[in-house]
């Protein structure tokens, strides 16, 4: 199995407070800085920890993931970390150019020498609110521009693209990337329709923070839908996502967590005013096809939906514990997805900010335990 690190670049500097979007005047220069520093170091223990990849994803106004363009922080590990695997998991397909995107991963290939993996994902419901787009497009809107970001790699004549949400009179795409057909590309498997959209087309897929038993039903529909296609995915095509918080012992594992995780990811949300909260119920559930102004099929019970929860975003416990019991976790990830990537950040703050020191010894305590045991060919 391999095990990959997500590095978040979790801003380093005093609490931002609870407002969401965070003001940009909380944000000083000096402690991005340090925030992109510390974060590089923390790869570099990846990487003597023996981690497979080092991963990076996209996203906007947060300072729990100061990465708007993580195709940059990509290009300088990849020079910092010869020869390591580098993934890019993901962009926000659905708000931004394809056709750019295109250009800019067969860039960061040919720069990486095809050491490159990267996801197209359709975002977050907070992503809806930053570069605008119509979240109930979002699925098709991904769905075209991967597909359409497939051809630019592997066109080899100039072509015209007609599609629903894209159109473009001339596409020649270069450089060309490494490997014919590009980068392996990955989406994300959270519904079904992502399992089926990758079956069909032979894509990877990926589960993030889900509970592994809710993952297992779509894992089953992205590998039957693949073998009506004609191809046979194995456990490499499926990774799962999810932080770790790991110590010598059970105490101090569940100690940490609780200290900068314990109200879970929608705790990022938890400042936002109401309307704002309201707002990003509406583009989750428009991001599921839910009140679209038209008959749906979802076969949901139509009931009032009341005051706007939280954006349910972590509804999967992460892997805390010991390194044996995290060791434990990792394998009925395994067991019952049938994954063979398992991607993991250490830690992942909601409430403050994490000492890089610390960190830096969980990532080293995972490379002791964790990671050769994840890699034995019997565990």
């Amino acid at each position: 199995m391999k095990i990959e690190f997500f590095q978040t670049f979790t801003y380093a500097g005093p609490d931002h407070g609870q407002s969401w979007p965070a003001p940009p005047s909380a944000c000083t220069s000096e402690w991005a800085a340090a925030t992109y520093s510390n974060g590089l170091d923390e790869c570099s223990v990846a990487v003597d920890a023996g981690f497979d990849t080092l991963t990076f994803a996209e996203h906007h106004y947060s300072p729990k993931q100061l990465t708007p363009n993580p195709m940059i922080m990509a290009g300088i590990a990849a020079d910092r970390f010869p020869g390591q695997q580098v993934g890019v998991f993901g962009t926000d397909l659905p708000i931004t150019n394809p056709v750019r995107i295109a250009e800019e991963y067969a860039m960061l290939d040919t720069l990486l020498g095809g050491r490159l993996r990267v996801a197209m994902l359709r975002g977050t419901p907070n992503e809806y609110l930053t570069y605008f787009d119509n979240p109930w497009e979002s699925r098709e809107r991904h769905e075209e521009g991967t597909l359409l970001i497939k051809q630019c790699w592997t066109e080899p004549e100039p072509f015209a693209w007609e599609g629903r949400y894209f159109r473009y009179r001339n596409v020649s795409v270069w450089p060309r990337p490494c490997n014919p057909g590009g980068p392996r590309v990955l989406v994300s498997a959270n519904s079904p329709d992502g399992a089926i959209f990758a079956g069909r087309h032979g894509f990877d897929i990926g589960f993030s923070y889900m509970a592994p038993e809710a993952c297992a039903a779509n894992a089953d529909l992205y590998r039957s839908t693949a073998a009506g296609a004609g191809w046979t995915p194995t456990a490499d095509n499926i990774q799962y996502r999810h932080s770790a918080w790991v110590a010598e012992d059970e105490q101090s594992a569940w100690g940490t967590f609780g200290q900068y995780a314990g109200g879970g990811l929608h705790a990022l949300f938890a400042g936002a005013s109401q309307d704002t909260r309201w707002a990003l119920a509406r583009c989750g559930m428009a991001m599921a096809g839910i009140m679209r102004g038209v008959p749906d099929s979802s076969g949901l019970e139509k009931r009032d939906l009341g005051d706007p929860p939280a954006p349910p975003l972590q509804p999967g416990m992460p892997f805390v514990g010991t390194p044996d019991t995290v060791i434990g976790l990792i394998k009925n990830v395994a067991e019952t997805i049938g994954a063979g990537r398992v991607e993991i950040h250490a830690g992942f703050s909601v409430t403050g900010y994490i000492p890089t020191e610390q960190t830096q010894a969980m990532v080293a305590l995972m490379g002791q335990h964790v990671v050769p045991t994840v890699h034995a060919e019997n565990w």
